[in-house]
């Protein structure tokens, strides 16, 4: 039985290895602080005029625990996780539910979401799209969103 598992372990292992997968030196890129140096969010609901404010507040990227990276949405307070494929890291569709004021409730789903370092290792580009969900009062508000943003490496 131990041989068996022993085997099933080295055969996983060997068939991980040949789906290319993230490397440390890839993964590595990504880690620390990046500053937004330009960037829009906009957000539709129906009913009312789209809100757009520009991208603000730092990512900063670390090591995950069931995906290559992680970091914490400045404009949500959610979670965001992403898996490392050469320069590009792409989002693991977090879902997130965040208080609101007056006791509504938004639920953010991200649909797409890909943060490319550019070739000289200190810049970068973002892009996320996804749903919002407002619950107000027994009133639901469905919503989409976009957000792009361009962004500088100031620290690790």
């Amino acid at each position: 039985m131990r041989n068996a598992i022993k085997m099933l372990g080295l055969v996983s292992a060997l068939a991980l290895s040949a789906c290319g997968g993230s490397s440390e030196n890839d993964v590595g890129r990504f880690l620390g602080t990046w500053r937004p140096t330009s960037g829009t969010y906009t957000e539709i609901c129906p009913g009312y005029d789209a809100a757009t404010g520009p991208v603000t507040g730092n990512v900063i990227w670390q090591r995950g625990v069931s995906s290559d990276l992680l970091t914490t949405d400045a404009a949500t307070g959610c979670a965001v996780t992403a898996d490392v494929n050469g320069s590009t890291a792409t989002g693991v569709s977090p879902t997130c539910t965040v208080p609101l004021d007056g006791g509504a409730v938004a639920t953010v789903i991200w649909t797409g979401y890909t943060f490319v370092i550019s070739a000289d290792g200190h810049t970068a580009t973002e892009n996320g799209s996804g749903t919002s969900t407002y619950v107000i009062g027994g009133a639901t508000l469905p919503c989409t969103f976009t957000a792009t943003g361009s962004y500088q490496k100031i620290g690790n």
